[in-house]
């Protein structure tokens, strides 16, 4: 499991799947779908896409709630681990 160093590296890359920006592009904050263009559509690629390459699971009560990149980076905060060790508790 990746440990929470990279984690926005996976975050800004997953972003950039989904959207017309490259991972150099992005912007630090913003809101996702008007500043983004992040629809339903692409919210649920994303979410999947984080999901998988963090090894994590995303309530769908929590993805409802997401609006900003800084809302993404704290719920992800708050998912990960944050130890440094590789094993999921």
């Amino acid at each position: 499991m990746p440990k929470s160093t990279t984690r926005e590296p996976i975050l800004r890359t997953a972003l950039a799947r989904v959207t017309s920006h490259t991972a150099d592009t992005l912007p630090e904050e913003g809101h996702l779908e008007q500043h983004l263009g992040i629809d339903s559509l692409a919210l649920a690629e994303l979410i999947t896409t984080l999901e998988q390459d963090l090894g994590i699971t995303i309530p769908d009560e929590e993805t409802g709630r997401l609006q900003t990149v800084s809302d993404l980076r704290t719920l992800l905060d708050r998912l990960t681990p944050t130890s440094g060790t590789d094993t999921p508790s």
